[in-house]
């Protein structure tokens, strides 16, 4: 007889199924939603001072390239989850602006890869030494046991937000569990 397959993390039972919600788990919810909502109202912060030079949708562009490698613009575009005449008009700045370069796509010679230039090289690593200098100061107080408990806990539930985002997404918004009317 076979072993069922394990999960890849002991999830403890933490209001998993159909089943009601631990207060666990609802606190962590409304933590990330608290979460999102400082990023957003960050990012607008930063894009009304300008304190960069590459506005936050063109350095999602030149992260993914960083990360993935050469890519056509429609793959970037499915990176990161965007309209593919948005990234057109994006990779037709960041050409401009000597960030791209389109390259000949060894496979098809038709089309084009983008590719980083030294200059956004640069620029993406200014940009990272500002993020890790603000965390640095952000997270001054805190033991290293903490911080690596924290990096492994967050990659833990990136993961699995990520693994769950494309269901949840995807789902009628019918099946969605709701407070039946009257209840609420």
């Amino acid at each position: 007889m076979t072993a069922a397959p394990q999960p890849a993390h002991d999830h403890g039972g933490a209001g998993t199924g159909d089943g009601p919600v631990s207060a666990e788990v609802a606190a962590v919810a409304e933590s990330v939603i608290r979460l999102m909502r400082s990023f957003g109202r960050r990012r607008a912060q930063v894009l009304a001072a300008k304190a960069h030079d590459v506005e936050w949708s063109a350095q999602m562009v030149l992260r993914c390239l960083a990360n993935a490698g050469p890519l056509r613009s429609s793959e970037v575009a499915e990176h990161v989850h965007a309209d593919p005449s948005t990234v057109s008009r994006q990779v037709a700045a960041l050409v401009k602006d000597g960030l791209l370069e389109r390259r000949a796509d060894p496979e098809d010679g038709r089309a084009s890869l983008l590719v980083l230039t030294d200059k956004a090289d640069a620029v993406l690593k200014e940009h990272d030494e500002i993020r890790n200098q603000h965390f640095a100061q952000m997270l001054d107080d805190w033991n290293e046991r903490d911080l690596r408990r924290l990096a492994n806990l967050l990659s833990r539930f990136t993961h699995d937000f990520e693994a769950a985002s494309d269901k949840y997404v995807s789902e009628p918004t019918a099946t969605w569990s709701r407070p039946a009317e009257g209840n609420s």
